[in-house]
């Protein structure tokens, strides 16, 4: 899911210092150890709200009080792949420039083909560090593996990485806290746009089933995020119709290859040329984006035209297709959050649909959550335009709880 912030791409532009690295990168066995950082750039809170106020006009609402100049650092820490190999990853922390105990928040951003197009060089999601550094959080931006500095291919939309990479960044940043004279609450907020969505809930959820001893979710937002992976998501791609994005099927049709050993030669379910071209721009550390590998599928942009007949019909026919076990292993719905979570989601969305967030309230409610909300900010705005009003909406919404 495309989380690009079109309207903030002039942060981009900005030129951001590198410092040296203040460790020397070494191998240890332990999740959540730093292996290297450096501080990367700063801004004025006087800065930001020049830059932001520009462009988000009259969607801040007087949301924003700029209150902090913020200091970025680029951080390289040891976390899990999918087969629980200790693996390197990076993601970038933007934290406010105060010597009062701030808490934690964690960011997650959306799909992302090219490896470089990441928080920790600059690329999607960093402005989101920005914005809710400047008003007071801590905030930690995983690149996920497979991208940043992670080697391996991006296991796309699988929720038990998404969760291991935030969480052993979140104790990267604790472990460097001393080092950088950073002093965090006891708080930690969870959020993200889009995949992030995903990750953001299922970041909450396994803090919740398996990390509770180390860490308390304060509140979480997960925000346009594919909740029903092998529901609504699939019968999405399924459908015999023109999508926005073909190449998400692709994209997650190599990643799910790749964690759960479904075929023996993924190319093989792709109709001629596709059984070719494609494996060309998804693979480890790919420098091409979604939009090029999606200008490369058919023209009818319907997803499911790059498979052979008899795969597509397959995974029709079949309830219990690997494919549709694989998905279902990815599913976000069916769970009782303990902790606050508020669901975000526009119902113009038709990227990531928005019966998606509605789907997981209903089960969480069913499911006895008593402090779960939804909120639909428009029925007009699509995927990317709701992006700001949702990002908004989570920052006052975490506000109150500081």
């Amino acid at each position: 899911m495309k989380n690009r912030f079109l309207i903030w791409s002039v942060l981009f532009l900005f030129v951001i210092s590198a410092c040296k690295n203040n460790e020397e990168e070494q191998l240890v066995p332990q999740r959540g150890a730093i292996l290297s950082y450096s501080v990367v750039g700063s801004y004025s809170a006087v800065t930001l709200e020049s830059l932001f106020a520009g462009y988000l006009g009259e969607q801040a609402g007087g949301a924003l009080s700029y209150e902090f100049d913020i200091s970025l650092y680029s951080v390289k820490y040891q976390t899990i792949d999918a087969h629980e190999n200790l693996v390197q990853a990076s993601g970038l922390l933007v934290i406010p420039n105060s010597s009062t105990a701030k808490p934690l928040l964690t960011f997650a951003h959306g799909t992302m083909l090219n490896s470089n197009n990441v928080p920790s060089k600059a690329g999607s999601g960093r402005e989101a560090g920005l914005l809710f550094a400047t008003e007071g959080y801590v905030t930690v931006l995983p690149d996920f593996l497979g991208l940043g500095s992670s080697e391996g291919l991006h296991p796309f939309i699988h929720a038990e990485t998404e969760a291991t990479a935030t969480i052993d960044m979140l104790r990267a940043v604790r472990n460097l806290a001393s080092e950088i004279n950073l002093s965090l609450s006891d708080q930690l907020f969870i959020t993200g746009y889009s995949q992030g969505g995903h990750v953001a809930m299922a970041t909450h959820k396994y803090i919740q089933e398996e990390y509770s001893s180390e860490f308390t979710v304060t509140a979480s937002a997960p925000l346009a995020g594919p909740y029903d992976v092998s529901g609504i998501m699939l019968d999405t791609l399924l459908l015999q119709k023109p999508y926005i994005e073909p190449a998400f099927l692709p994209y997650l049709l190599f990643a799910y290859n790749d964690v759960y050993k479904l075929y023996d030669d993924i190319n093989s379910i792709f109709a001629a040329p596709y059984n070719t071209t494609i494996k060309n721009y998804i693979f480890p550390g790919t420098s091409f984006e979604l939009s090029q590998l999606s200008a490369t599928l058919p023209e009818s942009r319907i997803p499911t035209d790059i498979l052979s007949r008899e795969v597509y019909q397959d995974i029709i026919d079949d309830m219990q297709h690997p494919i549709r076990e694989a998905l279902a292993k990815n599913n976000l719905y069916d769970w009782k959050p303990e902790a606050p979570i508020y669901l975000v989601h526009c119902g113009g969305d038709v990227t990531v649909p928005m019966s998606n967030s509605e789907k997981a309230y209903d089960y969480f409610k069913r499911n006895g959550a008593s402090n779960v909300q939804f909120v639909n900010p428009s029925n007009e705005l699509d995927h990317i335009g709701c992006v700001v009003p949702s990002m908004l909406l989570a920052l006052q919404w975490f506000n109150s709880f500081k």
